[in-house]
């Protein structure tokens, strides 16, 4: 069948095709993920194990360190010092002194053996200052004096 069969004398036109643009989509941000945990606990782990090493090295360098004279022979000999340069006994003048002493060979005496007569000998002395007992003062200070010397 044909237009002019149809008793239409006019030619109709075609609407000409659209052109096709491509598409556009909007933009949008893209997600941010979630920030992880795991950078800031990196981070601390790092930090103890670099303090663990430092106060472990600073421990380490100390024990090697240490020399012997400072250790309890240190004490007793102030202890010593302390005993030698005490007049005769005056409870109200020498108690201090003899606190010290007590206290210092007693230090002496915890880290090694040897000086627990000393120790011992300063301890009763110093309480017997306390009891205003000058003979047991004199008697015990010239024992603490005398482990001194040994």
């Amino acid at each position: 069948m044909t237009l002019g069969s149809l008793g239409a004398t006019a030619d109709l036109e075609l609407p000409a095709a659209p052109v096709l643009q491509p598409l556009e989509w909007p933009t949008a941000p893209l997600p941010t993920p979630p920030p992880t945990r795991r950078p800031p606990l990196a981070g601390a782990v790092a930090g103890v194990l670099c303090g663990a090493l430092a106060v472990g090295g600073l421990w380490l360098g100390s024990v090697w360190l240490d020399t012997p004279a400072q250790a309890p022979t240190g004490d007793a000999a102030v202890a010593c010092a302390i005993l030698e340069g005490l007049p005769a006994a005056s409870a109200t003048s020498t108690g201090a002194r003899l606190y010290a002493a007590s206290e210092l060979s007693a230090t002496a005496a915890g880290d090694d053996e040897r000086w627990t007569r000393l120790a011992e000998s300063t301890r009763r002395a110093y309480l017997s200052s306390e009891d205003r007992n000058n003979a047991a003062v004199d008697e015990h200070v010239e024992a603490a004096v005398g482990e001194c010397r040994r």
